[in-house]
């Protein structure tokens, strides 16, 4: 979190800057620029496997983006989540950040808001839920969704090497990850 933090605050200044763009040559002699502006409201649902990063992460460049910011933590993990609800609640006004706790009804009528942006980290099953509801106030979504990540072994690998590293790709965060070896392919 405290990379992204600090990669954000390097970056931020030159992210802003105007892009100049070609209006073509029928719009001559017409200058054209793209201006980065804040959105407004993005909703941010957070999974329970990275209960923490998950969360502040998006939320942090959701806010470096100049935007107000609405958390969903995991019910699943209720100590981080109201830990995360306290730790906001002291370092931002409510109009800045706000966190929604509670169960499956709350995720979902959090997910029908009509939020300027939503972003879903979480299982493809659940993200299907989540894209259909925000499809109904038409909200741009941004889904990370798991799913089944393939490993392929070409024939001139190192065996052993290859092995170690897919037994380590599955075993970091107890598998817990979107990007998780499920399968191998070799020849």
């Amino acid at each position: 979190v405290l990379k992204a933090i600090d990669q954000l605050l390097g970056n931020l200044k030159s992210w802003m800057r105007p892009q100049s763009r070609s209006p073509g040559w029928l719009m001559l002699p017409a200058r054209a620029e793209v201006r980065p502006m804040p959105l407004g409201v993005v909703g941010v649902m957070a999974p329970w496997n990275y209960p923490v990063n998950l969360a502040l992460i998006p939320l942090a460049t959701a806010i470096a983006a100049g935007n107000s910011v609405y958390l969903k933590p995991s019910e699943h993990t209720p100590q981080a989540s109201a830990f995360l609800a306290d730790l906001l609640r002291e370092v931002f006004p409510d109009t800045q950040v706000a966190v929604a706790l509670g169960g499956p009804e709350v995720s979902a009528a959090f997910a029908a808001l009509p939020f300027d942006h939503l972003l879903f980290t979480g299982s493809t099953a659940v993200g299907r839920k989540v894209a259909q509801v925000a499809a109904a106030n038409l909200t741009p979504t941004t889904l990370e969704l798991g799913g089944k990540s393939p490993c392929i072994v070409s024939t001139d690998c190192d065996l052993k090497e290859a092995a170690l590293k897919i037994a380590h790709g599955k075993l970091v965060n107890a598998g817990q990850t979107c990007i998780a070896p499920d399968y191998v392919l070799l020849p």
